[in-house]
């Protein structure tokens, strides 16, 4: 157990076996170390800061007793650079470097903050007992327990908390939104350089196959939103995969062609170009117009709305695709970057109106529905009977409904209406009516039906993650 105690400069030894610089013989080779090279600099601007706003209140130092002299009974364990700066400042003759020795004399002079000569410690009674808590302090977030580093999204994001523009402040931008609308994940958003995404929006012909503009550090879309997201979605995945490291967009042409070579492979049309919207106002709509099992909104319609400045609720049945970017509900490991695509097109693409996409749909819900049975079948190998390779889709489905119904993860009411789908001759709600949309005229997908379906199976797609 540590206590505190507050203890003056002069009565602190510096650590003779620090991990920075290695075992030292005496105080004067530290001193030496710490006003030598790049070091130098280090310590000189720390003591610059000190003088100018004092100790960080966030920072504690800790110190064990010395055996050496009964004149400095203390060795610091954890702030041995903070000492020694401290040290300088206060007694500037001790400094071995003449040079610096006149900056820390100027900077004791000068000082906006008094240069405090009595600190506060964390005393141990042994290295052994500091060691537990400067591994925590120097060795790596532990899991979550130990000092999490930021990286240049985190810094950005601060700077703009305070009003500030940082360098990356674009790139941040569009990852948040593209993290709020479920166009990423948290594990393909951490793998994504900020760094590089800003070199890319930096790239005039990048920004315009993505649709966007970007001036002073904010994004404004210019294509519509449906091929919007879906560019972005696109291109920030390839980025989380390696399929686009640093090295191979380095060079404007890079970025350029690799581009181009989304928008070939995606088979993105032509947007028409729109007045710039700010993409932080599509934030505010995340979700509201098409989420599944709203009530009617009684105040209803968009003028409405317009008047009172109160989203409206959709009306059941209304909606113009399965589901919006975060409306899904599955938790699909970013390793499945197939699984993702399909829920990335499928939150994008229209079943309805003058744009639907109907029959796409429907092929993307069945590949959906066949790769989580896939899944569930694969994850529970011992618990389910095997399955031929060229199992039914409606056979999978069922084997894995069952189990999850007698392991208490689908209710009896879910697992009949799995298995009603799972009927033959079940009408247009069945699994094998979904095999039926590419070559039969007499069935033809319709968004209601695509609704109705997605609606009743969800259940068990989610269970199957």
């Amino acid at each position: 157990m540590s206590s505190r105690k507050t203890i003056s400069i002069n009565s602190i030894l510096l650590d003779s076996e620090n991990a920075r610089h290695g075992e030292k013989q005496s105080q004067r080779d530290i001193y030496k170390w710490m006003t030598s090279g790049a070091v130098a600099q280090k310590v000189i601007k720390l003591a610059t800061d000190i003088a100018t706003k004092g100790l960080s209140p966030f920072d504690g130092m800790g110190v064990i007793p010395s055996k050496e002299t009964e004149k400095e009974p203390w060795i610091v364990v954890e702030g041995n650079r903070r000492v020694a700066a401290l040290k300088f400042l206060n007694n500037p003759k001790i400094c071995p470097d003449l040079k610096l020795r006149k900056q820390y004399e100027q900077l004791k002079k000068r000082a906006s903050s008094q240069i405090p000569l009595r600190v506060e410690f964390a005393v141990f009674k042994d290295f052994s007992e500091a060691a537990y808590w400067i591994q925590l302090r120097h060795g790596g977030e532990h899991g979550g327990i130990g000092i999490s580093s930021w990286g240049p999204k985190e810094y950005d994001s601060f700077l703009a908390r305070l009003g500030s523009r940082g360098t990356n402040r674009s790139a941040v931008n569009l990852l948040s939104y593209a993290l709020s609308k479920g166009l990423v994940t948290p594990a393909q958003y951490d793998q994504i350089s900020a760094t590089t995404l800003y070199r890319m929006l930096s790239t005039p012909a990048v920004r315009k196959e993505l649709g966007c503009h970007v001036s002073k550090g904010e994004v404004f879309r210019i294509a519509d939103e449906e091929y919007f997201d879906r560019a972005v979605a696109t291109m920030l995945i390839a980025m989380a995969s390696g399929q686009a490291s640093v090295t191979k967009l380095k060079s404007r042409t890079q970025r350029e062609d690799f581009a181009k070579e989304l928008k070939i492979a995606g088979r993105w049309e032509d947007y028409d170009e729109q007045a710039p919207q700010p993409i932080s106002a599509d934030l505010n709509t995340i979700g509201s117009p098409e989420t599944e099992d709203e009530s009617p909104n009684e105040s209803g319609t968009r003028d409405e709305q317009k008047k009172t400045g109160n989203p409206a609720k959709p009306r059941s049945g209304t909606r113009d695709r399965l589901f919006v970017v975060k409306g899904h509900g599955l938790d699909v490991p970013a390793s499945q970057t197939k699984v993702q695509d399909i829920l990335r097109e499928l939150a994008t693409l229209k079943h309805s109106g003058t744009k639907g996409t109907p029959i796409s749909v429907s092929f993307l819900l069945r590949a959906l529905l066949e790769l989580s049975s896939d899944n569930y079948l694969n994850s529970n190998p011992n618990a389910i009977r095997r399955l031929e390779q060229n199992t039914p889709l409606r056979e999978k489905v069922k084997c894995s409904a069952r189990h999850m119904h007698a392991n208490g993860k689908l209710s009896q009411d879910s697992l009949d209406v799995v298995s009603r789908h799972c009927a033959e001759d079940g009408g247009m709600l069945t699994i094998s009516t979904l095999q039926k949309y590419l070559h039969s005229t007499a069935h033809f997908p319709n968004g209601e039906t695509l609704n109705s379906m997605w609606s009743e199976l969800k259940q068990y797609i989610i269970e199957c993650w």
